[in-house]
Formats: structure tokens, sequence, C-alpha cells
């Protein structure tokens, strides 16, 4: 008696290769590009919240490390202006937050 049914010969044996990492699905530079313009001037976040826009930053440097010095700067001014919004978005949070708190005193 084997081991092994015949149509798996090894215990670790894959009949289908492996799966290959995402491949980006066009230019990377032109893509992170996008995402710069996305964000860039934007007076509100262009995402429901903060972690909303993690899958993003996640593309953003898996990018990067694809493009070498050039899709670095372009991740760093990505991430700066994605800053920005979070830090726009939070002082008018808080802004609310005093005026409301301040009407029902």
């Amino acid at each position: 008696m084997t081991r092994f049914a015949p149509a798996q010969p090894d215990l670790f044996f894959s009949a289908s290769p492996p799966p290959s990492p995402e491949e980006p699905r066009k230019d990377p530079l032109a893509e992170l590009r996008e995402m710069l313009a996305l964000v860039q001037g934007a007076t509100e976040l262009p995402w429901a919240d903060a972690a909303a826009a993690m899958p993003h930053e996640l593309r953003a440097l898996y990018l990067a490390k694809l493009c070498g010095d050039e899709g670095q700067a372009l991740v760093q001014a990505i991430f700066q202006e994605t800053e920005r919004i979070f830090s726009t978005a939070e002082q008018a949070a808080m802004h609310h937050a005093l005026a409301t708190h301040q009407r029902q005193s």
C-alpha cells in the first residue's frame, strides 16, 4: 500500500505554480503620479477615514519600491499631502466639537 494518492506524488507537491506577487496594473510611476494628484490640493479626505486610506498608502509604498529614487520622492510627497489633509480634517473636527460644546454650555 502506497502512502500517496496517484494524483499526489508528494505530500508537498503542488500541481499549480505558486501565485506570483501582484504585478503593477500600469506604469508604477504613472500610478504614483495619479495618487499624488488625488491628494494634492485636496481640502478633504478622498477616503472615508484614516483606516480606508491605509490600503492606498501600502500600494504607494509597494509602487515606490519598484520605481527607485523617483518613486521614493513621489511617495514622500503623497504622504506629506495625506498628512496635511488628515491634519486639516482633525482641526475642523476639533473646532466643530468645541463650537458644539460651547453652544451646549
